[in-house]
């Protein structure tokens, strides 16, 4: 045994088996309970020198990360672990969390508790993590200092970690056993991580976590009518499970029942987010999305000051009775500020009532004024708001490459978008409104964005609250000098001529 942590004599014998075997460590010394995929992917983190988990949410793969650091640390006497994320934030909120949980309720006796982000032994014998954003030139150099040893270095979120990093890490395996966990929702089909399971994949250990396959869905399978998307050859249908059954979940920790039959409501089998949260897998993104899954991630994750000085805009999109809502977007620029989503029969009064909690820096307030949406405008203009009623049916000003106003304005969305200017981006339902709208091509060769019908035939709902983000952006460039070099240069100066 050649552990870093000296163990007392009465308990040496009794688990010596378990203390070099990662999964018997986590059951028997940190008292955790194990499904089958967490075991999986322990014996492969210490097994192989690079493992990618690409997962659904909810599957555990973050807290089996903090057991894998925790036996690194405490089996070799010169084991280092480093984890990194995209973000401070997640660093501190991911895995260190579970690290912090995990060690009061273990059978080692820690020289210290674990920090917010670190953990000491001695000093050959440590695990610390710092983020590859706000603190990417330091973590360069701890990379460099790592040399020798047996290191452990954790990719947390990984299809957000940039290439560069990505290099780094590359360059330290040189010297010493080195082992590479790399872990995430596989919501970027390109990058270092999605290289792994595709162009690389002979280089990793590679685990997908389906949520089908999570124990809470023993025998539980999907007929939707198309074999490649069905989970077929199972006794029950998710559809047909009582109310009781889809809360029978025996691991509580788990992604259950209930939850994949509410993604597969909200979001449907077609979608990217379905595919990368709920099935485990990269999203094949149709070729004629109108927004980039890695442009809406990474505008999940971009931070920009709180307050840039300026008037800000709002966009609302109005739903009539049924399952649509009515949504409101806050922006300050591009950065988003914050929405408010109502299926009321009436939304007038909760939609004021939020827009004058913002009232002294609101400039104006675009609205979609086609049907419903007219005297909705009528309604927040009578409020003391410079409103702009925009008609998405109308013609473009650039008909030659538009087939009307709808087109030509997410396509200046979509190059926002592409130009990394959106921020704060944090409603998964928008995120998953956004990824699935798509555009073709008129025969004269003008762009079309899909309708709410053709949307609705394939099984996806009225994209309300992408709609009502794209008006406040759109919003916050109206009566500006123009949108140039994004989409074709389209001006604004007089948003009541062009809008």
């Amino acid at each position: 045994m050649s552990s870093a942590i000296a163990l007392p004599r009465d308990q040496q014998e009794s688990l010596a088996k378990s203390w070099g075997d990662c999964v018997l460590f986590s059951r028997d010394w940190l008292r955790h309970k194990q499904w089958w995929g967490q075991q999986d992917m322990l014996r492969s983190i210490f097994t192989n020198r690079r493992t990618a988990v690409a997962a659904c949410h909810a599957s555990s793969k973050t807290f089996t990360a903090a057991e894998a650091l925790l036996h690194w640390v405490t089996f070799f006497k010169d084991g280092k672990v480093i984890t990194t994320a995209p973000t401070d934030r997640q660093v501190r909120n991911l895995v260190w969390r579970e690290v912090r949980e995990a060690v009061p309720g273990s059978r080692l006796e820690f020289a210290k508790p674990p920090g917010v982000q670190t953990l000491e032994i001695s000093p050959q014998n440590y695990a610390f993590g710092m983020s590859t954003k706000s603190q990417k030139e330091e973590l360069a150099v701890r990379f460099q200092g790592l040399h020798g040893g047996h290191v452990l270095i954790i990719i947390d979120e990984a299809p957000g970690v940039e290439a560069d990093i990505w290099d780094a890490i590359s360059g330290i395996r040189a010297g010493g056993v080195v082992h590479v966990l790399a872990i995430g929702n596989p919501t970027i089909p390109s990058g270092p991580f999605y290289d792994a399971f595709t162009t690389k994949r002979e280089l990793w250990n590679c685990i997908n976590f389906d949520a089908f396959d999570m124990p809470n869905m023993d025998g539980i399978g999907l007929d939707v009518g198309e074999p490649e998307k069905s989970v077929l050859g199972r006794p029950r249908d998710l559809m047909d499970l009582t109310e009781d059954e889809l809360d029978d979940d025996k691991y509580p920790f788990l992604n259950g029942r209930r939850w994949v039959k509410e993604m597969l409501i909200e979001y449907g089998v077609d979608s990217p987010r379905w595919e990368a949260r709920v099935r485990g897998q990269f999203p094949t993104q149709s070729e004629f999305s109108v927004f980039s899954l890695r442009w809406l991630e990474d505008a999940k994750l971009r931070e920009m000051p709180d307050d840039s000085g300026q008037r800000w805009s709002a966009g609302i999109d109005v739903a009539g009775e049924g399952d649509d809502e009515t949504v409101c977007y806050i922006v300050d620029g591009t950065r988003i500020v914050d929405f408010i989503a109502t299926g009321k029969p009436d939304p007038r009064g909760a939609v004021v009532q939020f827009l004058n909690q913002h009232k002294r820096k609101i400039g104006r307030v675009a609205v979609d004024k086609i049907g419903l949406g007219y005297n909705f405008m009528l309604h927040i203009r009578d409020q003391g708001y410079t409103t702009i009623g925009i008609n998405v049916g109308e013609g473009a000003n650039d008909n030659e490459k538009f087939f009307n106003l709808k087109a030509e304005l997410f396509w200046k969305a979509r190059g926002i978008f592409e130009l990394s200017k959106v921020a704060n981006l944090t409603d998964e339902r928008t995120i998953s409104q956004l990824s699935g709208i798509r555009y073709s091509e008129t025969p004269k060769g003008q762009t079309k964005i899909e309708s709410k019908d053709d949307a609705r035939k394939r099984g996806v709902k009225s994209p309300d609250r992408a709609e009502s983000l794209i008006l406040a952006l759109i919003a916050a460039r109206s009566g500006r000098m123009s949108l140039a070099g994004i989409g074709n240069g389209l001006r604004f100066d007089n948003p009541t001529a062009n809008l």
